[in-house]
């Protein structure tokens, strides 16, 4: 005979267990409420259509009266949810999005279904019902949380910026300091320091007041050269909140004065310490720094806060896209779907510790982080461990160092495994040896040539363990390049590491820098078998268009149609015409799809003939022929 108040006795020892009824906070009731409000909006709840509702558990927050929780049991599992779920008498899952329907009016609701007997069999459902929606969320996560973690949930799930919009804010930002004639690099440092600033509440209540005089004549100012200029002022409290705010995040001395040098770069700044600003043909006092960290504070950081979105790595990929991300300096930012594909290509899981030996603003490091939170579902202890040990980046560009250490402080730690200094630094490799690297992810600079990119890798997994993965994306000629150098580094890497995969990636991917690149994949430690044969896939078309002013983007919703093509046919190590093709190679051989791929002819038009003997003759002009 099923007896609901065994599932009932389980609950409160849930509760119990996840600390519900040790907090001075947390009120919990069982059957009925005390709060009127409560007990108004259930008058009408009940399961059979008629009169009031009463759920096993209702659970309020004193700090915290916006939110709400209902639990309903039921004895039997089979009892745990109905396909149409609309029996709400007979179901577990039904009866609380009912209650959680009529509560959704004044609260966020948290609906959690409970079924089964013993522990062993106990079945969880976690719904999420926002204030005012017009319908619920399935959380998924199928165990019973904690406070903490089931208002991550609530935050999560309502935030109201697509990433879309904030592209566009990015976009408004770098064209807002171009007409001002901030370099690129110079546009990721201010806002930058501006995100770390506006995380100290003082500096959040008081930058507004940094204002000038109201009697204050403009065209006086010649004659007054000792006139207050509250920029100045504003630049220095800007800086000693970013100060605060690095030591409260435990950022080492040594790496605090590395990113304070950088933010103090904006005091030499004319353009943000100046009294006047040049607008249209007349000037006007200068506020552009305060109206810019007004905007931010508005408009961008409440989703730092709730860390949702990699908001910095969006505004990177906006603010150096055209002069930062340049193949002469060697710095070429990886799109972010591709920093995506490498987590796909390596198969990583919540328990990676990854590595980036050069690691620039991080997007290596944050796809990877992003991942491995999503996998370890809502387990917060789960997610600090990644994001305070599992992660581990080198770079020795100060200003990218400076962004990448705020760009993982940002999203909840991360910071402390960012070093600066050089990768093929003795001292680093062991440090960073010690954590043990499961996965390596990079994207070496491009200015040190064929044979610098390949010794990039061969240095990376020196540190690795035995059988992890390593996924790089370097310019094509790593591949194809037969000359000694390069075939001898190739023959080292053989020696002691598996080829799995090289990938040849769309030609304008760093659009607008033109670099042909491909994508590595090896297993390290296990020497290349005498014929094995290597996966080589021509994934030259990823579905993004150039679009003016926005670079190359999904615009028609392809790429995840394609990525998952890719993946499949990589994981099945598949040969498909005029796609992939695995081969045996050696260090002399070219490694690329395209030496090796049976054409698909079937996909070529009557418009591709026309264009190739277009451009053999155009060749052939130039040529002089």
């Amino acid at each position: 005979m099923s007896n609901e108040r065994k599932t009932e006795n389980i609950v409160r020892q849930l509760l119990r267990e996840q600390g519900y009824y040790d907090n001075e906070n947390i009120i919990v009731e069982e059957q009925k409420s005390d709060s009127l409000k409560v007990d108004k909006l259930l008058q009408t709840a009940s399961k059979s259509g008629q009169g009031k509702g009463y759920p096993e558990f209702i659970i309020r927050f004193v700090n915290d009266p916006s939110k709400i929780i209902v639990v309903e049991c039921k004895a039997s599992i089979k009892n745990h949810q109905s396909k149409n779920k609309k029996q709400y008498s007979k179901y577990a899952v039904d009866g609380a999005l009912l209650y959680a329907e009529y509560l959704k009016n004044d609260f966020d609701v948290i609906a959690i279904a409970v079924s089964g007997e013993t522990e062993r069999e106990v079945k969880i459902s976690n719904f999420l019902w926002l204030k005012q929606k017009e319908t619920f969320k399935d959380v998924t996560d199928k165990n019973f949380l904690d406070p903490k973690s089931l208002f991550k949930v609530v935050e999560k799930q309502s935030q109201p910026l697509k990433e879309e919009e904030l592209v566009k804010k990015a976009i408004e930002y770098n064209e807002m300091l171009h007409s001002y004639s901030i370099p690129e690099i110079d546009r990721c440092t201010v806002i930058s320091a501006i995100l770390v600033a506006l995380q100290d509440k003082g500096f959040q209540n008081s930058f507004t007041s940094y204002d000038f005089e109201d009697d204050e004549n403009i065209d006086d100012l010649e004659n007054k050269p000792s006139t207050y200029n509250p920029n100045i002022d504003l630049i220095e409290a800007l800086l000693n909140a970013c100060e605060v705010v690095l030591k409260k995040n435990h950022i080492s001395k040594d790496k605090q004065e590395i990113i304070l040098r950088e933010y103090g770069k904006i005091k030499s700044n004319h353009t943000f310490r100046s009294f006047l600003i040049q607008k249209g043909r007349k000037e006007e006092r200068n506020t552009v720094l305060r109206d810019l960290i007004s905007d931010v504070m508005e408009s961008i950081m409440p989703y730092i806060t709730n860390n949702i979105y990699d908001v910095l790595g969006k505004f990177y990929t906006q603010f150096i896209r055209y002069a930062g991300s340049d193949s002469k300096t060697g710095l070429v930012l990886t799109p972010a779907h591709i920093t995506d594909l490498f987590c796909d290509l390596a198969e990583v899981n919540s328990n990676d510790i990854i590595f980036d030996p050069c690691c620039g603003t991080g997007g290596f490091l944050v796809s990877a982080m992003n991942q491995m939170v999503k996998l370890s579902g809502n387990d917060l202890v789960k997610h600090k461990n990644i994001k305070s040990n599992q992660l581990i980046g080198i770079e020795k560009r100060p200003d990218m160092f400076s962004h990448a250490c705020s760009n993982m402080m940002m999203r909840g730690d991360g910071k402390s495994h960012i070093h600066f200094g050089d990768c093929f630094s003795s001292s680093l490799k062991v440090s960073v040896a010690k954590e043990n690297p499961t996965k390596v992810f990079l994207n070496p600079p491009y200015d040190v040539g064929v044979v610098g990119q390949l010794e990039f890798i061969e240095n990376a997994m020196e540190v690795m363990v035995a059988n992890g993965i390593c996924v790089a994306i370097c310019q094509m000629s790593t591949c194809t390049d037969t000359k000694k150098g390069p075939s001898d580094v190739r023959r080292r890497l053989l020696e002691r590491h598996t080829l799995e995969a090289v990938l040849s990636m769309p030609d304008d991917l760093f659009y607008p820098v033109g670099v042909i690149t491909s994508i590595l994949v090896f297993k390290a430690f296990t020497p290349h078998p005498k014929g094995k044969k290597s996966f080589f896939g021509y994934f030259k078309d990823d579905g993004f268009l150039k679009v003016k002013h926005q670079g190359r983007i999904d615009q028609k919703d392809k790429w995840d149609e394609i990525r998952q093509e890719w993946l499949s046919v990589y994981q099945n190590k598949e040969s498909i015409a005029g796609l992939s093709v695995t081969q045996e190679v050696t260090a002399d051989d070219e490694w690329c799809a395209e030496a090796y791929m049976e054409t698909d002819y079937s996909a070529l038009s009557e418009e591709d003939f026309i264009n190739t003997i277009k451009d053999y003759v155009a060749f052939q002009f130039l040529q002089g022929k």
